[in-house]
């Protein structure tokens, strides 16, 4: 009876837990299902490399401290802001 007991607790908790996990974040392009994060981190490269273009352009890019450090940080930015528009609730 205790086994029986356990066991259905573990199911209940189980099934709560698991309710939130109702879909994969992921995009259908041309028939084939990507990662979103995968398209949220492209973006965020390509936004990335577009304003190192500009600031280059601009002649600004000589004074940045730590450039790599920056476009990085610009790119993990973009994307989590593309993440957070594209699929929060």
């Amino acid at each position: 009876m205790l086994k029986f007991v356990k066991t259905t607790i573990f199911s209940v908790i189980s099934c709560v837990m698991l309710v939130g996990c109702n879909h994969a974040p992921s995009q259908n392009i041309l028939g084939s299902f990507f990662p979103s994060w995968m398209l949220c981190a492209a973006g965020g490269v390509f936004v990335s490399s577009v304003a190192k273009l500009v600031l280059s352009k601009a002649g600004v890019d000589e004074f940045v401290p730590a450039k790599l450090l920056v476009y990085v940080g610009l790119a993990v930015a973009v994307t989590f802001l593309l993440w957070l528009e594209w699929f929060a609730n």
